[in-house]
């Protein structure tokens, strides 16, 4: 199992430029049902700037909600600030938080979005995290294609969507699906596809993320788009890159 994780790091660009990199920033442009009912509409379909930090959970999102607000996510803090600094919205401890069925205010949808977006654009270098446990956990014919799996199981200190997720990953060690449930939304089940896989400083990501539904059967409901991400323009370590 070890080798299709080191083989999946080295696909993705490899430890050693991984460890020059501090900070990844991208143009994410956001959309899907799920926004829609927890009443953000408002961050559908207009681009962000996110930073995130490579060596601690920490992403910015810039413009947050409204021109000249800034959304903030740690782990026990979210928050919404104006760009001069000052605090609109803040929440401590956020996890405990959300209710089922209910709208989120602004610094909830800081934690949800800050949290997914550090998971996806550190993955899969994060596998290596010290109390991060991999195991291998068969595979999944799609596209043509057998996809191995690898059941990951996080500590409780990472801040992520799920406890177990499994990601999937094709031939050449890139990420293809990455299903897990989202504590934070009633426990709902996705199947996040990742498409569109391209180079930017060394590093390559999925610039194309899509997230369905997924049954009991492991099936997506292709019908219904949860949640969509196009990332763009990224920049790594303050070095812009096309």
């Amino acid at each position: 199992m070890q080798s299709l994780i080191n083989k999946a790091i080295e696909a993705h660009g490899g430890m050693k430029r991984w460890n020059e990199v501090r900070e990844i920033s991208v143009i994410a442009v956001p959309d899907g049902v799920a926004l829609h009912l927890r009443g953000q509409a408002a961050f559908a379909k207009t681009p962000t700037r996110v930073t995130v930090q490579t060596r601690s959970e920490k992403a910015t999102f810039d413009p947050f909600l409204a021109p000249r607000q800034i959304g903030v996510f740690e782990p026990f803090r979210t928050a919404v600030k104006r760009s001069d600094g000052v605090v609109l919205e803040e929440l401590d401890n956020p996890r405990g938080s959300f209710k089922p069925d209910t709208p989120w205010s602004g610094a909830q949808l800081a934690y949800f979005a800050g949290y997914a977006m550090w998971t996806y654009l550190t993955l899969p270098f994060s596998l290596l995290t010290d109390g991060v446990r991999c195991e291998e956990a068969g595979s999944l014919s799609e596209d043509h294609q057998t996809w191995r799996a690898v059941k990951v199981t996080f500590p409780e200190s990472y801040v992520t969507h799920s406890t177990e997720q499994v990601l999937y990953f094709d031939d050449n060690g890139l990420i293809r699906r990455h299903d897990y449930s989202v504590d934070i939304a009633a426990n709902g089940t996705a199947a996040h596809y990742l498409y569109d896989h391209r180079e930017y400083g060394g590093i390559v990501f999925a610039t194309r993320r899509r997230i369905y539904p997924r049954g009991p059967d492991q099936r997506p409901n292709m019908a219904v788009v949860v949640m969509a991400v196009d990332l763009s323009d990224f920049e790594l370590s303050g070095v812009a890159l096309r």
